[in-house]
């Protein structure tokens, strides 16, 4: 089997393709407006401002443009490789720069690799708390590494001058990678690994441990040079009105799933950057300019709000006013590419070998206070366009928000989460 061949291997590589696509399309739409604006202000009475303006389309534009079309040669190589090999999993340490060392089939060997991409990519493939990401491809060419189930790909090669591997081994031994053991294979796409509930709630307890904030003096300069994922931390409780006796928009949860916080921010921003710009005249040109794009971007936030960001909110209102609580066992774990959390429900009388029943991706300012405890589910009246139930926790006092809806157990969305929240099995045998 290869890794291209498994659904969200698929589904991934699409992505990549269609935002390739994406920045090629608007690159060259910014670069001939940027072209067209030129020409047409050529000889053209009042249009003095135009060669202040005009560089930023044009180099935004062929910026964006040449981006598109190297995102689109990685693709053409991801599936090649993806196409010709399957995944395996590998404990990893992440270093600055984008440098990533994978520890290697044999005990001791390490393999330091870099990142090709934009900075801004560089912490989708961050490792989890487990430490572990998954690759495919040559060790002594071109692969692609992706967090735990694959749902998001980055090109790697290997670190070029010697001295730089040497430096990225160093840093590697010293967080103890050479030690570690051997992950293996991940398990089939089709099959869903068991999720026993007292093995996830110690990985749960290890994750709220680690995830809190400490003292280190003596490996403070280790830990500036290595990067680590941020999981959630545990949060006491905070206040927010109930949502059965106020309007949704009173509810930070609601506001954040809406957008109404972020539009009402950008609003305000390109506001005050026009407001500038007409008290400041001629003198605050430039400032008009980003006051232009501001307001554009707050006007796609507001027609966001008004098409879906609303109904979302006041949908879930809806569901956490649901009667009829369904009383559940939970365990919250960190998604590998966030380090939002999810939390794992599970029979509310039961053992230590219960499998989950089902996931609910919560957002990062909704995380329990406790890794692993009693929660109440609401919900089950309204479906997502695809399905989905839309579903509702509440702990501690606490409504839990929901960033997407309920995963059942047995579905093939549940099967994908449950790929990078099973514990990794120190028994397995790591392959290239």
């Amino acid at each position: 089997m290869s890794a291209l061949e498994r659904a969200g291997t698929a589904e991934a590589l699409d992505r990549y393709r269609r935002r390739a696509a994406l920045w090629v399309k608007a690159g060259a739409g910014v670069l001939a407006a940027g072209v067209a604006l030129g020409v047409l202000s050529v000889d053209s009475p009042g249009a003095d401002w135009v060669p202040e303006v005009l560089p930023y389309p044009l180099a935004g534009g062929g910026f964006a443009l040449l981006l598109g079309l190297g995102a689109q040669r990685f693709a053409r190589r991801m599936r090649r490789v993806l196409g010709a090999g399957d995944w395996s999993a590998h404990a990893v340490v992440a270093l600055p720069k984008g440098v990533v060392v994978l520890a290697g089939p044999e005990p001791g060997v390490l393999l330091p690799r870099q990142v090709v991409a934009v900075k801004e990519r560089y912490a989708r493939v961050e490792p989890g708390p487990d430490g572990v990401l998954w690759w495919c491809g040559d060790p002594r060419g071109g692969g692609v590494i992706a967090p735990p189930g694959g749902g998001e790909l980055v090109w790697t090669r290997p670190v070029r001058t010697t001295g730089a591997r040497r430096r990225a081994v160093a840093l590697a031994e010293l967080r103890g990678l050479a030690e570690r053991p051997a992950i293996g294979l991940p398990l089939p796409a089709a099959a869903s690994p068991a999720l026993p509930y007292a093995a996830l709630a110690e990985a749960a307890r290890r994750q709220a441990v680690a995830a809190k904030p400490r003292r280190r003096p003596v490996a403070a300069r280790l830990e500036r040079q290595t990067v680590l994922a941020r999981p959630w931390r545990p949060r006491r409780n905070r206040t927010e009105p109930d949502v059965r006796a106020v309007a949704w928009w009173r509810v930070r949860g609601l506001r954040e799933i809406s957008g109404l916080s972020w539009t009402a921010g950008t609003c305000a921003v390109s506001a005050a950057l026009l407001g500038v710009t007409w008290l400041g005249g001629e003198d605050a040109g430039m400032l008009g300019v980003f006051g232009l794009f501001m307001a554009a971007g707050a006007c796609v936030n507001v027609f966001r709000l008004l098409t879906s960001g609303v109904s979302a909110a006041r949908l879930l209102a809806r569901t956490a006013a649901a009667p009829v609580p369904v009383p559940k066992r939970y365990v919250v774990l960190a998604d590998p590419y966030s380090g939002s959390p999810v939390l794992v429900v599970f029979a509310p009388h039961g053992g230590p070998g219960d499998p989950a029943e089902g996931a609910l991706p919560l957002l990062r300012s909704s995380a329990p206070g406790e890794p692993a405890g009693e929660v109440e589910l609401h919900g089950w009246l309204d479906l997502d366009p695809r399905g989905r139930p839309l579903v509702v926790a509440r702990s501690g006092g606490r409504v839990l928000w929901p960033r997407e809806p309920y995963l059942e157990a047995g579905t093939a969305e549940f099967a994908e989460v449950a790929q990078w929240l099973a514990p990794p099995q120190e028994e397995d045998v790591a392959a290239f």
